[in-house]
């Protein structure tokens, strides 16, 4: 472990090395002493992805999708579009073959089976939802999946009978809302709509300055494919204002707590140079904010396994990426080596986290090590290499033309930003919408920017993102010619 951490981490102190591989010995020492019971009963076994969502709060293992659509709230019809939207994006997913994101799930907190949050809903051919109301309570329904229930008409009149009640009112009758939609906009975050009721994994509102239409969604339950899908069926047949905001470059409201800001790339720009541009631009913010001076990028990859599963839907690795290396700064041809090796599972990384993030470790043992390596002298790199300082995630849609790629409406997300315990940070997540064709890929980027500690506030999100398109604009390449 010791030899791999020094290939790996090149620049960690020896005394955090030594640490870390002591750790991981005493880790691995408890998980053969006290085996852990069955840590799941929804999906075969927890990648080591889920054993890690697994330990971490709700708030902190949200993403978030915002689609500037201009939606219209007057008599709150929206919702039961939305609603009738979401109901037939989840009856055609339940055939679809993912690995580990079963959707006929609610999300527990407190007496769960298992380590894993997810529970099996009673009935997978109904959807549990829970509607804001103005008075406070909250409107429960259970969505049928029959044509015949799925328009919006008949979800308004269901919702027009349904009484409102208190969700505790409705755990004690076994009924655990799985999607919420904050219709009186009682909700402060674009972040934590899914956080009004304690089982939702999907949580939608609409910013009354925006219009924008703002889902959160549970990591755990989905990754960014299944995300990006059930974003943009949502939005379908939404009533939109007659007037609609212009797009600018905040995509959240003004008194949103997170903000996101939108990011213009260039399209000549490819997944390996935004790479290397993002972790120059995270060195450069990062001075004095970072308790280390090598800050790291944790990139989300699609793994090469299980074949029996497309790729797109297979649960995702982390590799992480340190900025330099003992050669100089970290260049396209080493981002591509270590993309490829996370890729193909294993490494030291993997070693490290699947016995971190063990079932048969207690819960709160790797959030109290990441906190107390980080306010340890010479200990505080290994949080901040593990955990990251930054993230850069990119889902790419593909389309058969190019009126299509023109016509694709905009789809922003974000994802979990780096803990505020290793100085904070940012993510970069970027929706790539690609047309291939025989001169090669035409592409759209939609990449919206989010930070966490002292790179969240508005002042610091603008000025990474100068530094960003700057560097990302001398790294790209000039447009081809399209064929005719």
């Amino acid at each position: 472990m010791h030899s791999a951490l020094t290939h790996q981490f090149p620049h960690l102190h020896p005394v955090a090395r030594q640490a870390i591989s002591g750790l991981v010995r005493c880790c691995d020492g408890w998980r053969r002493l006290f085996p852990a019971r069955r840590p799941t009963h929804v999906v075969p076994a927890l990648t080591t992805w889920e054993q890690f969502l697994s330990t971490e709060p709700r708030s902190r293992r949200a993403m978030v999708t915002v689609q500037p659509l201009g939606v219209d709230l007057e008599g709150g019809f929206w919702a039961a579009v939305l609603l009738a939207n979401v109901a037939r994006w989840y009856r055609g997913s339940l055939g679809v073959r993912r690995q580990n994101q079963p959707l006929d799930v609610w999300v527990a907190r407190l007496g769960r089976e298992g380590t894993d949050a997810r529970q099996r809903a009673p009935d997978p051919e109904v959807l549990t939802a829970a509607v804001t109301c103005e008075d406070g309570g909250f409107q429960v329904v259970r969505l049928s999946l029959e044509d015949a229930a799925l328009t919006p008409g008949a979800v308004a009149a269901l919702l027009a009978r349904a009484p409102v009640r208190s969700l505790a009112e409705s755990r004690r009758e076994g009924v655990f809302p799985q999607v919420v939609v904050d219709r009186a906009a009682r909700g402060a975050s674009a972040w934590a709509s899914h956080l009004l009721t304690s089982s939702a994994w999907l949580g939608a509102r609409v910013d009354a300055a925006t219009g924008a239409l703002e889902l959160s969604i549970d990591h755990l339950v989905m990754d960014g494919t299944a995300m990006a899908e059930l974003s943009l069926a949502a939005s379908v047949g939404l009533p939109r204002r007659a007037d609609p905001a212009e797009l600018g470059d905040w995509l959240t409201g003004p008194d949103e707590p997170s903000p996101v800001l939108r990011v213009e790339l260039p399209e000549g720009l490819d997944f390996r140079n935004l790479t290397c541009a993002m972790l120059q631009a995270v060195r450069r913010a990062g001075e004095g904010v970072f308790p280390v001076d090598n800050p790291t990028l944790l990139v989300p990859v699609l793994p090469s396994s299980p074949h029996t599963v497309a790729r797109k839907w297979r649960r995702i690795g982390i590799a992480v990426i340190p900025s330099r290396t003992r050669l100089g700064p970290m260049t396209p041809t080493h981002v591509a080596h270590l993309l490829e090796q996370t890729r193909r599972g294993g490494g030291v990384l993997e070693d490290i986290f699947a016995t971190l993030y063990a079932p048969a470790l207690p819960w709160w043992m790797p959030s109290l090590t990441t906190h107390g390596f980080a306010f340890t002298p010479l200990l505080r790199q290994v949080p901040a290499a593990l955990g990251g300082n930054a993230l850069l995630s990119k889902i790419t849609l593909e389309v058969d033309d190019d009126d299509a790629l023109a016509r694709h409406p905009a789809l922003f997300f974000n994802t979990m930003r780096p803990l505020c315990a290793v100085g904070g940070g940012v993510a970069l997540c970027v929706t790539e919408v690609l047309h291939a064709t025989p001169s090669g890929a035409r592409k759209r980027f939609f990449a919206a920017l989010a930070g966490s500690g002292a790179l969240g506030t508005r002042a610091r999100l603008l000025a990474f993102r100068d530094v960003l398109v700057a560097e990302a604009l001398r790294r790209s390449r000039p447009a081809r010619p399209m064929l005719p």
